[in-house]
């Protein structure tokens, strides 16, 4: 990786436009600061209401599976189970553009954990919090246990959100271990990821990722979830499919079955 992320910034995108609707599932004020002149042109028009739902038809349309609806459902979700989760710490593994330890009220302490590129590009953006610890990593070739050598064994709430779908299997495997190794029994995990019959599949979002540099390289099977936690320490909780949370918070717009959000408890 030679720039900031593209898919973070996209993501940024559809949660900028996502703040300045009227229903909005959320209000993320930052995300806007993320963005090319280009897109906060785009993201201040957005603002009138006509405007706002021609250009959310349009990305639709350009970028058909549903990616805009599925960014801003799982950001909803994962906004919620974090909440009640009332960790002691939490931790952001590959937080990209995300800005849950800023706008989110009565956040604890909290590790983000990113490429060194994408998070000194959201770190020119942002001012830092003294409640914010920055930890540069790149998960597809350095161990996580390694780079946070003395992180406190408290009740934690991990957020690995749009980022297994870019790694190996065996980094998959290994954060997962690690993540049991470093945090208490009780620990959340919240994580997204692929479908794996949707890796084998032309889709057009597949295609569109594949185009920026960021292809798709692992997913899991659904019903193969359970099990696969269950030998790494995890139990899970929940999990539900994009299109499954944007019906939770009725949006009726399209979205992914085959991305997911899933939620375990470390034991």
């Amino acid at each position: 990786m030679r720039t900031a992320s593209r898919t973070a910034e996209h993501v940024a995108l559809f949660r900028a436009l996502e703040t300045r609707r009227r229903d909005r599932l959320f209000a993320d004020d930052l995300a806007i600061r993320f963005l090319p002149a280009r897109y906060r042109w785009l993201v201040r028009s957005a603002a009138l209401p006509p405007l706002g739902h021609r250009i959310a038809r349009i990305i639709d349309r350009r970028y058909p599976g549903g990616p805009r609806t599925s960014a801003v459902a799982r950001t909803r979700l994962i906004d919620d189970l974090l909440a009640a989760a009332e960790p002691d710490q939490a931790l952001l593994l590959g937080a990209g553009y995300d800005s849950r330890a800023h706008r989110l009220p009565g956040m604890p302490l909290t590790y983000e954990v990113d490429h060194p590129l994408t998070q000194r590009a959201k770190r020119q953006r942002v001012a830092d919090r003294p409640h914010v610890r920055y930890v540069p990593v790149d998960l597809a070739a350095d161990r996580l246990v390694t780079a946070l050598d003395g992180f406190p064994r408290k009740r934690t709430a991990v957020v690995w959100e749009g980022v297994t779908n870019y790694l190996t299997e065996e980094a998959v495997d290994t954060t997962l271990r690690d993540l049991v190794a470093i945090t208490a029994p009780g620990s959340t995990v919240i994580f997204t990821y692929v479908d794996r019959a949707a890796l084998d599949a032309d889709t057009p979002w597949h295609r569109v990722v594949a185009k920026v540099g960021e292809p798709w390289t692992f997913g899991f099977r659904p019903a193969e979830v359970p099990g696969y936690l269950v030998e790494r320490g995890l139990n899970l909780k929940g999990d539900l499919s994009a299109a499954e949370a944007a019906a939770r918070y009725h949006r009726h717009e399209p979205a992914a079955g085959f991305y997911r959000i899933a939620w375990a408890e470390v034991r």
